[in-house]
């Protein structure tokens, strides 16, 4: 009986050990998975929507790069140089015109000497390509245009755009700034925007309040009528 007793309180020892130093370690567990989740989060957080930049006259009627590969959810970023241009959405079959009437459009951004202070900063929310051209009078025509996740294959390719936008006898634009944000840059080419607005006007079109996302779905149909749309400005 007495060997018995001695057992029964050798198992109460040992069980009081682990549970007074056992769950030491897995609270210090939880606590370091916490900790490295919480650090992985924070990374992720950093290296989100990076944004990329495309300079809009910078060499003539261009846009360089005319053509980028975007993830979606980044952010791409379009700076104007000297003359008056836009950043306008057209489809494949009808370039130098607007997708839609909700097709992406900056407005008509002018400089004189150096790079414009406000930027055209559009979310691009899938891999469909966009194609852009600047509807200033003149220049689709005279190859400046560009696109946003071009085809992986087959015969839409930028080269066919600029020969078909080459043969269009006129441009249009929509009647306002719309798909994306006019206003300050971001700090860097791996931030992303702070989304706000500049109070100015730009072109003679009115600001877009809000950053909007765009949806880039491909459509065949187009919007030619200019009927509606703004005055262009002529480069001096």
């Amino acid at each position: 009986m007495f060997v018995i007793q001695q057992l029964i309180l050798v198992l109460f020892w040992v069980s009081g050990i682990k549970a007074q130093y056992g769950g030491g370690d897995s609270s210090m567990n939880t606590e370091s998975l916490s900790s490295t989740q919480s650090t992985s989060s924070s990374s992720t957080q950093a290296t989100a929507n990076p944004v990329q930049s495309i300079n809009v006259g910078e060499d003539g009627f261009t846009f360089s790069p005319d053509t980028l590969t975007v993830s979606p959810g980044d952010k791409v970023e379009f700076h104007f140089f000297p003359g008056d241009h836009s950043v306008t959405q057209a489809s494949f079959t009808n370039p130098c015109h607007p997708l839609s009437d909700r097709s992406i459009f900056s407005g008509f951004v002018s400089t004189t000497n150096s790079e414009a202070k406000e930027v055209f900063t559009l979310i691009v929310n899938d891999t469909n390509p966009i194609w852009l051209y600047c509807a200033q009078i003149g220049h689709c025509q005279a190859g400046m245009v560009a696109v946003i996740n071009p085809p992986m294959s087959g015969q839409d390719t930028l080269a066919a755009f600029k020969a078909a936008a080459a043969e269009m006898s006129s441009s249009s634009e929509p009647s306002s700034i719309q798909g994306g944000v006019l206003g300050v840059p971001s700090n860097s080419s791996t931030s992303t925007s702070d989304g706000s607005t500049a109070t100015s006007t730009a072109g003679g079109t009115s600001r877009s309040s809000s950053n909007i996302s765009i949806s880039t779905t491909s459509s065949t149909s187009s919007n030619t009528s200019g009927s509606s749309s703004p005055k262009h400005h002529v480069c001096g």
